[in-house]
């Protein structure tokens, strides 16, 4: 590469300030959440999962990111050319390209945590199927895009200095991988994001913690978010053009998203930290709602003196039974029909307890 031979209007300043400050609070950020959900799980009992070894290897391959590109900040990525040597140019495309790697991983890892954190609920076959695709998508989505880094360029190291009859691909061949892993991400996002909505409102819990769990699980739409600035900048981005300083952009939006899937993958963890904060202002504390449940005589209107409805079910099965005896003769359609209802209810118990764990 070679560099401009007039100094640049406005001599030798960087663009990479912004991005420094914005994502090392984001990264602080996601580290304190990070740790929140670590203790969590820690404390009082040993409780980790797939899911807190997945964020956990997102978190040390964004770590690596964040070193490989401050490192290049250092040697001056976000100047412009006319102030860096050919040997730094060097140094600093190879320090991003290093990086690619790392990035591909922590965001991947990320969703992958995600979305093994949603399969420990009660959801339909439907809903797995579509989980396990997008995991399974994410598991193989950074191999591929290590593959076609690799291929990018013959010799590969043609992508960080300038070699005789190198071949490389064209701009827009790299921008159409870089589309298609941008539309990808974007809609698992979406529905890591979507698919908590669709059964926590279906719990009986109070309104209030349904919101809050809500907005804690749906933090992912900020990644998607992202995600359409980094289609935007892939458009504009050419990576053959002589100054790297236009590319800074396009590498913060990248980390914003890796950081914020990380966030994401964490926050749901929050949940008792911000239920006790609310206490102290009077808020009163979350519980599971009081639900009753159906028996025969709920519909007969018979029921014998004493004879509580929110009973047990042990109590719910005597009286089934006791029913059938003094009656041998009548449909036993109303006791199943009573057994399949308290067997409904358990399972939504079932999947609020989920809730309340994670």
């Amino acid at each position: 590469m070679e560099g401009s031979q007039q100094p640049p209007v406005g001599g030798d300043t960087s663009n990479a300030t912004p991005g420094i400050v914005g994502c090392s609070c984001l990264f602080f950020i996601a580290l304190i959440v990070y740790g929140v959900r670590m203790y969590t799980r820690i404390r009082p009992t040993f409780k980790l999962a797939a899911p807190d070894y997945f964020v956990s290897a997102a978190l040390l391959c964004e770590l690596a990111v964040l070193i490989n590109l401050f490192t290049a900040i250092s040697l001056g990525f976000g100047h412009y050319e006319y102030y860096l040597s050919p040997s730094t140019m060097v140094k600093i495309l190879k320090h991003l390209f290093a990086l690619g790697f790392a990035g591909f991983w922590a965001a991947s890892l990320a969703r992958v945590s995600i979305g093994s954190m949603l399969l420990r609920f009660e959801i339909s076959n439907t809903w797995r199927v579509v989980l396990r695709t997008l995991i399974f998508t994410q598991l193989c989505l950074p191999i591929v895009l290590a593959v076609f880094a690799l291929l990018q360029c013959r010799p590969i190291r043609a992508m960080w200095e300038h070699v005789p009859d190198a071949v490389c691909w064209s701009p827009r061949k790299t921008q159409s991988y870089g589309y298609v892993y941008s539309a990808i991400g974007m809609l698992s996002d979406l529905v890591f994001a979507a698919m908590p909505l669709y059964f926590i409102w279906s719990l009986h819990r109070p309104i209030m913690e349904r919101i809050l769990i809500s907005i804690l699980m749906t933090l992912g739409t900020l990644a998607a978010m992202a995600e359409a600035w980094i289609i935007y900048y892939t458009h504009v981005w050419n990576p053959r053009k002589n100054t790297i300083r236009d590319w800074m952009p396009l590498f913060w939006w990248y980390r914003v998203e890796e950081i914020g899937l990380i966030t994401a993958a964490c926050t749901p963890f929050l949940k008792p930290l911000v239920e006790c904060i609310l206490g102290r202002f009077g808020a009163s504390r979350f519980r599971f709602m009081t639900m009753q449940l159906n028996t025969i005589y709920s519909v007969e209107g018979d029921a014998p003196e004493g004879f509580t409805k929110m009973g047990s079910s042990k109590q719910s099965t005597n009286g089934d039974q006791n029913l059938i005896k003094q009656n041998p003769g009548q449909p036993t359609d109303r006791a199943s029909s009573d057994r399949f209802d308290r067997a409904s209810d358990e399972m939504k118990l079932q999947r609020e307890q989920d809730c309340v764990e994670v």
